[in-house]
């Protein structure tokens, strides 16, 4: 008995992190799938209702991550973007699984290298607000937003309070091919700037809105 517990015993040593890179590998995917959809959807939004539509990719610190501290991208929403400068959500906040963020790092993720403060007072603006102990004021996002026409422009400057819909729209512009993407990773990646072995990479095409992903 003993020899076949030892047996055992070593056999699951040997398999156990074989299946643990598995498990977050699957995570990740899955995670990386779900975005691509909504990315589609904000997209498809756009084109049905005439309309500028947003992708965003919120920022803040998560007390209830397993990296408190850290702040990083933990959430996403697409939101139609009305006529008069006020907001519509078309979705609810989506999260990433728990261990998986969008990489903050401008390496990773130069097509979120611009965010643009919440600003939970604004009337008429759709407000995210973050779990744990972090407040609506507390995020910033960056901005992915997607035309009638099927292209899609991203924030590249600040928004303040009071920012006109001319202002806004002035706001945003196409970014180079060779940077339109970004990273999914794991957590414990977070503060990597460089591509960790496990990852899942975003790129989309600025004048079709077609999305290509990259992984190991």
């Amino acid at each position: 008995m003993l020899t076949v517990v030892g047996i055992i015993s070593l056999l699951i040593g040997l398999v156990a992190p074989a299946l643990v890179d598995v498990i977050r590998a699957t995570r990740l995917n899955s995670s990386g799938d779900a975005l691509v959809s909504r990315i589609s959807l904000a997209q498809q939004s756009a084109a049905s209702l005439s309309a500028e539509v947003e992708l965003r990719i919120y920022k803040y610190a998560d007390s209830t991550s397993d990296r408190p501290s850290d702040n990083s991208y933990y959430a996403y929403q697409v939101v139609q973007n009305l006529a008069d400068g006020t907001e519509k959500a078309i979705s609810d906040p989506y999260y990433l699984e728990s261990g998986v963020i969008i990489s903050p790092q401008e390496e990773l993720s130069p097509l979120l290298k611009t965010t643009n403060q919440q600003l939970a007072g604004r009337e008429g603006r759709n407000v995210f607000t973050p779990p744990g102990s972090s407040t609506a004021d507390d995020v910033s996002y960056a901005s992915l937003r997607f035309y009638p026409d099927g292209s899609m422009r991203v924030l590249n400057s600040s928004l303040n309070a009071n920012a006109d819909v001319t202002t806004v729209a002035m706001a945003y512009t196409v970014p180079e091919y060779d940077k339109s993407f970004f990273t999914m990773v794991e957590s414990r990646d977070g503060q990597s700037t460089q591509a960790p072995k496990n990852f899942y990479c975003i790129q989309i095409d600025s004048y079709t809105g077609r999305t290509r992903v990259y992984r190991p």
